[in-house]
C-alpha cells in the first residue's frame, strides 16, 4: 500500500508545542513507517521542526503574550491578536494547503488547521495542555476569554480525538496523557562529554517566548553573587531573547536538542513550561520552576513542584540547595500512552491502514 499522508500542525507561540509534536511524530514514524508527515508551523516552532529533520510548510506566526515588568499583562489584546491570526492562517491554509491528498491532521495546539480540517471532514487529533484558558484578570479580558473558551469547546467536540495533559471535561473524544518528551541523544556521560560540561552545570532555559527575560537576568545575577568556583552556567535564551555572556556564564540562542542539555545539566532553572519540566523529570535533573506572574498554566506547573513567582527573588538560596540535593530518579514520560491513542486514531476505519 502507498504512504498515508498527513499534516502535523504546531502552535508557534514558543517551542513547547513543537518539542512535543516532534517527539510524537518520531514515535509515530517508528511505529508506522508508512506515514508521510508534513509539518505546518510558524516561527519559532518552524526552526525547531526543520532542525529536527522534518519537512514543513510555513504558517503565519502566532502572537506572543503581552508583557509588563516581566509578568503577563492584560490578555485582552492577545485574544484580539489571536482572532486576527486565525483569520490570516485560515486564508493561507485554504489557499496553500493540499487538503485533497492528506488523510489526517494531528495538531498540537494549532487551531486554524483544525478549523479547516473539520470543515473538510478530515480526521483530526488535537493535542493540548488544557481545554480552557483562565488567564484573564480584568473584565474586558474575561469577556473575550469566555467567548474564546466557548468557541473552542464547540470546535474540540467536533474532532475525533483530543489528548490533554491537564484536567479535562468528560467528553467522549478526550483522553488524558502524561508529559511527552523527546528521546535523549545518548547517555548522560556521553552527552556531557560532547557538550564539554566539565563543572557542575546550571542550565537556564526561559522557553521560546520573551516572557522569561526576568528569570534569565535574575539567574545570572544570583550565580555571579554566589561565586561558585566549581560550577558554570549555560543560558539557552531561545529565539526571542538576547543576553550577553559573563564570566562563567555561557550563552546559546536556539538549540534543537535542548533535551540533551537538560540531561547533561546538574540543575535546570526554567519558567515552568510543560516541555522543559517533562524533560527534566524524565532525565532526573533537579529543577527550579519559577513561573512568570500571571501565567496561570506555568504557575500551576510550578505549584505542583513547590514553586511560585516570588521565588524569583530567592535564587541565591535555592540554587545551592538544589545542587546539594543531587539528581533524582528519572520518571517515565507519557509517550507510550499518547502513541497508543494516536495509533488507534490512525487505525480507524475512516483512515484505513
Amino acid at each position: 500500500m502507498g504512504a498515508l499522508r498527513g499534516y502535523v500542525a504546531v502552535h508557534s507561540q514558543g517551542l513547547g508545542h513543537a518539542t512535543r509534536a516532534v517527539a510524537l511524530a518520531r514515535d509515530l514514524q517508528k511505529a508506522r513507517p508508512d506515514l508521510e508527515l508534513l509539518f505546518l508551523a510558524g516561527v519559532p516552532a518552524l526552526d525547531l521542526v526543520v532542525a529536527s529533520g522534518f519537512d514543513a510548510m510555513p504558517l503565519p506566526p502566532a502572537p506572543d503574550w503581552p508583557l509588563r515588568d516581566g509578568a503577563l499583562g492584560p490578555v485582552r489584546s492577545w485574544y484580539v491578536d489571536y482572532a486576527r491570526y486565525l483569520r490570516v492562517a485560515r486564508r493561507f491554509l485554504r489557499k496553500e494547503g493540499d487538503w485533497g491528498s492528506v488523510r489526517f491532521l494531528v495538531s498540537d495546539g494549532e487551531l486554524a488547521s483544525v478549523v479547516e480540517a473539520v470543515r473538510r471532514r478530515i480526521p483530526t487529533a488535537l493535542v493540548l495542555n488544557t481545554v480552557r484558558h483562565a488567564f484573564a484578570r480584568d473584565l474586558p479580558s474575561r469577556i473575550l476569554e469566555a467567548a474564546g473558551n466557548a468557541w473552542f469547546a464547540r470546535l474540540a467536540r467536533q474532532v475525533d480525538l483530543v489528548l490533554v495533559a491537564d484536567e479535562a471535561p468528560p467528553w467522549p473524544n478526550v483522553r488524558r496523557i502524561g508529559p511527552v518528551v523527546r528521546a535523549f541523544g545518548a547517555s548522560r556521560e556521553k552527552v556531557r562529554e560532547d557538550l564539554v560540561f566539565l563543572k557542575r552545570t546550571i542550565l537556564v532555559t526561559p522557553g521560546g517566548t520573551a516572557i522569561g527575560e526576568a528569570l534569565v537576568r535574575a539567574s545570572i545575577r544570583a550565580f555571579r553573587e554566589l561565586d561558585l568556583p566549581d560550577a558554570s552556567m549555560v543560558v539557552v535564551t531561545g529565539p526571542k531573547l538576547r543576553v550577553e555572556p559573563a564570566p562563567g556564564v555561557y550563552v546559546y540562542g536556539f538549540v534543537p536538542n535542548l533535551q540533551d542539555y537538560v540531561l547533561a545539566a546538574d540543575l535546570v532553572i526554567t519558567t515552568a513550561g510543560k516541555g522543559t519540566l517533562g524533560e527534566a523529570l524524565a532525565a532526573g535533573t533537579p529543577v527550579l520552576a519559577i513561573p512568570p506572574a500571571g501565567h496561570v498554566e506555568a504557575e500551576a506547573n510550578a505549584r505542583a513542584l513547590g514553586f511560585a513567582p516570588g521565588d524569583l527573588h530567592r535564587l541565591r538560596e535555592l540554587i545551592p540547595q538544589a545542587l546539594a540535593e543531587g539528581r533524582r530518579p528519572p520518571q517515565t514520560p507519557g509517550n507510550a500512552e499518547a502513541l497508543a491513542h494516536l495509533l488507534g486514531f490512525l487505525g480507524s476505519p475512516g483512515l484505513g491502514r
